[in-house]
C-alpha cells in the first residue's frame, strides 16, 4: 500500500492526478480556495479592534487583501474610524490582487513591499508604529529550511521584526496550521491521510475539500509538501512548508510577546485535530 512519505510526492502528483496541469498556487489556487471572508470571521478582528480601541493597524501579510478588506468594511459599517490601515506583502501577484481589490472598494491602503527578515524597511518606508497587526494564513511557515533548528531561527527573527513594528502593549494575531496534528499522519497510509486531513467547512479557506483538494503529500519534522488538487479544472499545484510546532510557536513568541489566548479555529479549548492554531499576544 502507498504510504504518504514518498520522494516522488515533493515535486509530483499523487497518481490518481498523475494527468493535471501544474499551476501557480497564488494565481490559479489560492483565489478559489480562499473566497470570501465569513462575516463571523471579520467581526472576530472588528470586535477585538474597537474593545481595545485601536487606531493603528496593519497586516503583514496581506495576500489578496480579502480579510483587511473585509475589517475596513465591517468597521465604517460600525462607524468606527481607524488612523491608519496599511499592509505588507513580498510576492508581486498577491501585491496586484490586493490593490485591485483595495482600489475597487474605495479603501485607502497602503501596501509596502518588504521581505520580513528586512522589516522595519520597506518601500514605502513605514513612518509610525501599529497598535495592532495580524499575519494569517499559515505565512509564517514560508520561511525555514535545514534543519528544525535553522527554521526556528529564521522565524524568530520574522517575529521579532514584527514586534519592531509594533507599539509596546501592541497586540500581534497570528496563526499556522496544526503541524503537531499534520506531523501524526506522517506514516499512515495515504487513503488514511486523505480520511483524516478532513475537516469541517472553515475558517480561511472556504473551498478546502470542496472546491480544492488538499493534500499533505509528505511529511517529516522539517518540511511539510501540501497538494492541491482543483478536480474541475484538472490543475495542481503544491506549497514547500517549514513547520513550527505549537511549543516551538509559544517559544518564539515569548522572546517579545506574552501571549494571553491561543485557540484553535477561532475556539477558546484545546484540540488535537484542527486545522489552524491561533496566538493573540501582546507587546512587552
Amino acid at each position: 500500500m502507498a504510504f504518504v512519505n514518498t520522494l516522488p510526492y515533493i515535486s509530483n502528483p499523487i497518481e490518481e492526478f498523475s494527468d493535471f496541469k501544474f499551476v501557480s498556487w497564488e494565481k490559479s489556487i489560492y483565489p478559489i480556495l480562499r473566497g470570501e471572508s465569513k462575516k463571523s470571521e471579520i467581526e472576530f478582528y472588528t470586535n477585538f479592534i474597537v474593545k481595545n480601541k485601536f487606531k493603528n493597524i496593519i497586516d503583514f501579510g496581506v495576500g489578496g487583501g480579502a480579510e483587511l478588506s473585509g475589517v475596513i468594511k465591517d468597521l465604517k459599517q460600525k462607524k468606527y474610524k481607524l488612523e491608519s490601515t496599511e499592509a505588507n506583502e513580498v510576492d508581486e501577484e498577491f501585491i496586484k490582487q490586493a490593490s485591485s481589490l483595495f482600489k475597487n472598494e474605495k479603501q485607502n491602503v497602503i501596501v509596502h513591499k518588504a521581505n520580513w527578515l528586512d522589516l522595519p524597511k520597506a518601500k514605502p518606508n513605514f513612518a509610525h508604529l501599529f497598535d495592532f497587526g495580524f499575519l494569517t494564513g499559515n505565512s509564517l511557515t514560508y520561511i525555514g529550511g535545514g534543519t528544525r533548528e535553522y527554521t526556528k531561527k529564521a522565524q524568530q527573527i520574522a517575529v521579532s521584526k514584527f514586534a519592531e513594528l509594533i507599539e509596546e502593549g501592541g497586540y500581534l494575531f497570528i496563526d499556522s496550521r496544526n503541524y503537531d496534528y499534520i506531523k501524526s499522519l506522517m506514516n499512515l497510509p495515504k487513503e488514511k491521510v486523505f480520511e483524516n486531513f478532513t475537516f469541517d467547512y472553515t475558517v480561511y479557506y472556504h473551498g478546502f475539500q470542496k472546491k480544492i483538494t488538499v493534500f499533505p503529500a509528505y511529511v517529516s519534522d522539517t518540511v511539510v509538501v501540501l497538494h492541491y488538487y482543483d478536480k474541475s479544472n484538472k490543475v495542481w499545484s503544491k506549497l514547500d512548508l517549514y513547520p513550527i510546532y505549537q511549543k516551538d510557536m509559544i517559544e518564539i513568541l515569548s522572546k517579545d510577546f506574552v501571549i494571553e489566548q491561543i485557540y484553535h479555529d477561532f475556539e477558546k479549548k484545546e484540540k488535537k485535530k484542527s486545522l489552524f492554531v491561533q496566538y493573540l499576544a501582546r507587546k512587552k
